[in-house]
């Protein structure tokens, strides 16, 4: 089946499925994981897709779950999205919960700072974002709206915003917000700072170098094996993978880029309309597996 609609108790969602699919690498032993793509303020989505994780069988011991960043901006509710993330934990009954910072998340701590990127983050979207809070840059001076901000958003988002991890390995898998550059070093290229956030090869910021590159992650591991398997693969953001509203199953096809590409692309434009896409990778039957998921809410 296609499309299922899922009814919570005020709001009917439609829910998509991919089938499962192998992967080339492996994930720790005992251990699963959900990512979660771009939020963007759409915390009604949010809720349900925590609830659809909660709802998940467990197989493993463990059970993570990451968020790939930029979960504020451009949707209608940034305050409670970034409030139900740092409560999934215990929303979605997950053992470990990973936060990571995405380009508009690491703006807004600019803002935060000084009033030099107010305006730029309140055309990236967080014109949103103070709205929900009664404020404008017209309105309101910076020393108001940091304040409010500070207020209103949850201290261990702001935290791991400003110091937590910027990416995150589990097995052969990498979780981070925009993607990898395939020509420098993979350390050198994570550890490049959060302050950078203005530099097209960014790890929050990286789109066609990344997108485009076939050749896989693992070219220069000393062992062969893993030349020429590949196992590596990129989970990820950023980069709207659908640029539509959802209507069938088929459309999350894009999403996998595992036999071409090596990555999973987790933003399906949640800034833009109200559909959002997680995955779910485990091990079953001596195999890592991926599952791409989305859902999203019918136009009333």
């Amino acid at each position: 089946m296609d499309k299922i609609n899922m009814p919570d108790e005020l709001t009917a969602f439609n829910s998509f499925y991919l089938p499962w699919r192998d992967l080339p690498g492996s994930l720790p032993e005992d251990i699963d994981i959900f990512a979660i793509g771009d939020v963007h303020g759409q915390a009604e989505l949010l809720e349900q897709v925590l609830r659809e994780i909660r709802n998940t069988p467990r197989e493993a011991l463990k059970r993570h779950l990451a968020f790939l960043g930029d979960l504020i901006d451009r949707g209608p509710a940034s305050i409670r999205a970034v409030d139900l993330a740092m409560r999934a934990g215990q929303l979605a009954d997950v053992d470990v919960l990973h936060v990571l910072p995405g380009n508009h998340d690491l703006v807004l701590m600019l803002t935060l700072e000084g009033q030099k990127y107010l305006d730029f983050w309140g055309m990236l979207g967080g014109d949103r974002v103070m709205a929900e809070l009664g404020l404008s840059a017209e309105t309101h001076s910076w020393d108001e709206i940091a304040a409010k901000l500070k207020d209103n958003l949850h201290p261990e988002y702001l935290r791991a915003m400003a110091s937590g991890a910027t990416h995150l390995y589990l097995g052969d898998l990498l979780f981070v917000h925009a993607g990898i550059h395939p020509f420098q070093n993979r350390t050198a290229f994570l550890g490049l700072s959060r302050r950078f956030i203005k530099m097209e090869d960014h790890w929050a910021n990286i789109r066609h170098t990344f997108l485009t590159h076939r050749g896989g992650w693992d070219v220069n591991d000393p062992d062969p094996e893993r030349r020429a398997q590949k196992p590596t693969v990129v989970v990820h953001g950023h980069t709207p993978a659908v640029r539509h509203d959802l209507v069938e199953t088929k459309d999350l096809d894009i999403c996998d880029g595992v036999d071409d590409y090596r990555t999973v692309a987790l933003d399906i434009g949640a800034a833009y309309r109200p559909q959002l896409a997680f995955a779910h990778f485990r091990t079953h039957a001596g195999k890592t597996e991926v599952q791409i998921r989305a859902v999203s809410k019918p136009a009333s």
